[in-house]
């Protein structure tokens, strides 16, 4: 069986100057919306797979309770430094994630040129629902199906798992879907896209009728692997800070009692009550249902308000 070649998304734009300091305030994570809700809950009990080129240790992330690598050669260690900021955004301390107490599952599917092949994103899909993960975040894509890739994607579902990936960096002009695997799997994967400072979507994310929601995906400060700070931009930083949203979803959820959602339908009618439409009316191609009300969502976790589907 042919097994496509898998990387993370090509033209991410990364800074030329990294930081050592904590950054004080970050557009995409503003403390103002964020704050409230870390007092309550900050994603406790909550485990998220990271599957990307691997992680390395930083002063705001905690160290991982598991890490595996599917790559030959190499150690689940990041020497790449795309899967330490993807981790970052999910989970890094200090303002940095958006679920800053959750635990962090590490699975290196990518190797330190970020480049890795659909089985063995298949494998650690399957071993970070073994190892009890709750959310799955893929940075990653493919141009091609995989079939034991999708079946490992449908087992998460079967476990209550959300998985998300990014739709990809390839633009959208409206005339054919740019939209990578395993984002495409329409059925068994909640494609996300990005958007920028100003609340429009960013021109290099991809789109297709499979895509569902945009996020936060321009000069997105996160950990480096050298204990710094760096900026960069994609659906691969977009994809991360919308796995976080849903380990607080999640997380209060069975906090609260509710059981997980009923399937990957269930996600997606649960975020139609709280998604901002900024294409055309309705879903669009480019757009998807829109953009994540962060502060509506939050809001209602704070008052006991959130509308359960």
């Amino acid at each position: 069986m042919y097994n496509p070649p898998v990387s993370f998304p090509p033209d991410l734009k990364f800074s030329e100057v990294e930081t050592f300091g904590v950054p004080t305030e970050l557009w995409h994570r503003p403390k103002a919306i964020y704050e409230p809700i870390w007092k309550r809950y900050r994603g406790e009990g909550i485990k998220v797979a990271v599957l990307d080129t691997g992680c390395n240790p930083h002063d705001v992330l905690p160290e991982p309770v598991e890490g595996k690598s599917f790559i030959q050669g190499e150690s689940w260690k990041d020497g790449n430094g795309h899967g330490t900021h993807c981790a970052g955004t999910v989970l890094g301390r200090e303002g940095i994630g958006v679920a800053p107490a959750a635990s962090l599952l590490v699975g290196k599917v990518l190797s330190n040129r970020g480049s890795g092949s659909s089985e063995a994103i298949a494998q650690g899909i399957r071993w970070a629902v073994e190892a009890g993960a709750h959310i799955i975040s893929l940075s990653l894509g493919s141009s091609s199906p995989y079939k034991p890739m999708q079946e490992a994607l449908q087992y998460a579902w079967t476990k209550g798992v959300i998985v998300v990936a990014a739709a990809g960096n390839s633009g959208y002009t409206g005339r054919a879907n740019t939209i990578g695997y395993p984002a495409r799997y329409h059925s068994e994967c909640l494609a996300i896209g990005a958007y920028r400072k100003d609340g429009k979507r960013a021109s290099f994310s991809s789109g297709g009728r499979e895509l569902d929601v945009l996020s936060p995906g321009e000069d997105i400060i996160s950990c480096s692997t050298n204990n710094g700070y760096t900026t960069m931009s994609g659906t691969s930083m977009a994809t991360p800070d919308f796995a976080g949203l849903c380990a607080l979803i999640q997380g209060i959820r069975l906090r609260e009692g509710y059981a997980v959602f009923d399937g990957i339908e269930g996600v997606r009618d649960f975020l139609k009550l709280y998604t901002k439409d900024v294409g055309e009316p309705g879903f669009d191609p480019a757009h998807g249902h829109g953009i994540p009300q962060t502060s509506e969502i939050i809001n209602a976790l704070l008052n006991d308000q959130l509308v359960y589907v």
